[in-house]
Parts: C-alpha cells; sequence; structure tokens
C-alpha cells in the first residue's frame, strides 16, 4: 500500500492513525473479535474499561471515559497496575490529543475523551444517534516503529436520559472499532410529547382569556397581563430544560414551542391594545 493511496477520512477520528499502522507494520490487519471468559487468564495485552458518561447534542459529541489496565505479560507479576513496556495508546476524539503515553514500570491513568456523535438532531425527541470508539495501541516508537498491542475493550453505560445499544459489549482484537447506537430514553420522549401538549394548551388558554376580556369587555385586571408575560419568558426555559435537546430548530420547536410563543405574544399584544382603545373598565383606583 502506497502512501499516495492513504484516504484520509474524518481529521478527528482515529482512521488515519489505523492505516499508518497498517502502513508502518507490513500491512497488518486484526479483526475485532467477541471475547469470552475463558481467554481472560491468557490474555496478554491492555484490558481497558470504556464508559459513556454524557451526550451533548448541541456540541454534537459524547464523553467517554477511558480506564486502562495492563494485563498478562505487560504487567509487573504481583502488580496490575504496572506496566513492562513502553505503551502508545490511541483513541479517537473531536479534540486533544490522540495518542496517551504511557512508560515503563508507571501505571495507565484514566483519562476521557470526547468522540463523534453522529446523526440527525432535527427530529427531536424521536431522534436516532450513532457513537463510535475506536482504540488501536502500539509499543514504544508508536505507529511508526513500535508493534501493535492486543486490547480488550469493554464498554458500558448507565446513562439516564438515553437508551444506548448494547447496553455492554466486549471485544477483543490489536485495532478496534465499536459503534453504539443512542437513542432518547421512553421517559424523555414522552415528558417531551407532554410539554408539547402543556404549550398548547396554555397558548389556547391564554386566546380564551383574551376574548374574554376584549371582546366581551371584561373588567381588567393586571394580573391577566402578568399571567401571559409569564408564559412568554417561561416557553424558552422549559424548553431549554428539556433532556438532551439541541439548539432551536428541531421538530419539537415547529410543533408546538414556535406556535405556543407567537399566540401568547400576539395575545398580549391584543390585550394591551384592547385596554387602551377599548377602554375596558379597570380594577378601579384605590381610595385613601
Amino acid at each position: 500500500m502506497s502512501a499516495a493511496r492513504v484516504r484520509w477520512a474524518r481529521p478527528w477520528a482515529l482512521g488515519f492513525v489505523v492505516r499508518a499502522a497498517m502502513l508502518a507494520l507490513g500491512g497488518l490487519t486484526a479483526i475485532a473479535v467477541w471475547a469470552g471468559p475463558a481467554a481472560a487468564a491468557s490474555f496478554d495485552g491492555i484490558a481497558i474499561e470504556a464508559r459513556v458518561i454524557s451526550v451533548d447534542t448541541a456540541k454534537e459529541s459524547a464523553t467517554v471515559r477511558i480506564d486502562p489496565t495492563p494485563t498478562g505479560n505487560f504487567t509487573v507479576s504481583g502488580n496490575l497496575s504496572l506496566l513492562t513496556k513502553d505503551v502508545v495508546l490511541y483513541t479517537n476524539t473531536v479534540n486533544g490529543s490522540l495518542a496517551h503515553n504511557y512508560r515503563t514500570g508507571g501505571f495507565m491513568d484514566p483519562f476521557e475523551t470526547t468522540v463523534p456523535l453522529d446523526g440527525d438532531t432535527s427530529t427531536y425527541p424521536f431522534h436516532h444517534l450513532k457513537i463510535e470508539i475506536d482504540a488501536l495501541a502500539t509499543t514504544r516508537g508508536g505507529v511508526r516503529s513500535g508493534e501493535l498491542v492486543r486490547l480488550r475493550m469493554r464498554v458500558s453505560n448507565n446513562l439516564a436520559g438515553y437508551r444506548i445499544s448494547p447496553h455492554s459489549v466486549v471485544r477483543e482484537g490489536t485495532i478496534l472499532q465499536i459503534m453504539l447506537h443512542v437513542d432518547p430514553s421512553w421517559a424523555a420522549v414522552l415528558f417531551a410529547v407532554f410539554i408539547m401538549v402543556v404549550m398548547w394548551a396554555l397558548a389556547l388558554a391564554a386566546i380564551a382569556v383574551v376574548v374574554n376580556l376584549v371582546a366581551r369587555r371584561r373588567r381588567f385586571e393586571g394580573a391577566f397581563a402578568a399571567f401571559l408575560a409569564a408564559l412568554l419568558f417561561a416557553f424558552p426555559t422549559v424548553r431549554n430544560a428539556l433532556p438532551g435537546i439541541p439548539p432551536v430548530g428541531v421538530l419539537f420547536d415547529y410543533a408546538a414551542f414556535f406556535w405556543a410563543e407567537a399566540i401568547v405574544a400576539l395575545a398580549l399584544i391584543a390585550l394591551i391594545i384592547g385596554w387602551t382603545s377599548r377602554g375596558l373598565v379597570g380594577t378601579g383606583e384605590r381610595r385613601d
């Protein structure tokens, strides 16, 4: 494989590291396979515990905590924390360094990496997303002159507000690529739909208040205007507090939020104009 044929995919992904490793090591490839419990005792390499700890739809990224541990001939006998060889661990990320260097006799400290979040968030709360976690490890020298190190990665999650499939997965190999499917939990979907219904109900209630006050020339109370003004500024706060909601412009906004804001704003304006132009009866002046 010539260097001219290497294609650089995403700049933040681990693809170019994988291709560089294949180039430097004579086209060596590895296929991730399912690891069974029987292989645990004889495994020589790095065992990685990866845990999804947060999902940020606004930044289209997810945070994964990586906790590597040397095993077999990579660890000091009687101590599962100290390395016997220099190791360079690569993981994909959207920012920061891909490479994490660990020295002989040292510990493999855990770290957090921010991986890309793929998918279309415009259909919130019915959106479907994906997380890809890539990993590659070599001995001293990195992908240029080092040797590939076998990895066993176990990915787990218990993230509130999301359903991540598979919930737990273990892969073993020298070049690992794990894809996770991320969907909002049923509780999050039902809550978002409930807020849509509430916004529409309150917007229709605002119309009813204005019709009773203006069309029927009912007694005007300042609390009515305060009620509508409070709704106008409360809706954005409620909208932004929904679990995992992306920036403005998603399905939720077109289905309820934009309409509710417009209706309440027009109702408030109509109430003020009706009170000033039609001379609605006020609450009366205070008597001393």
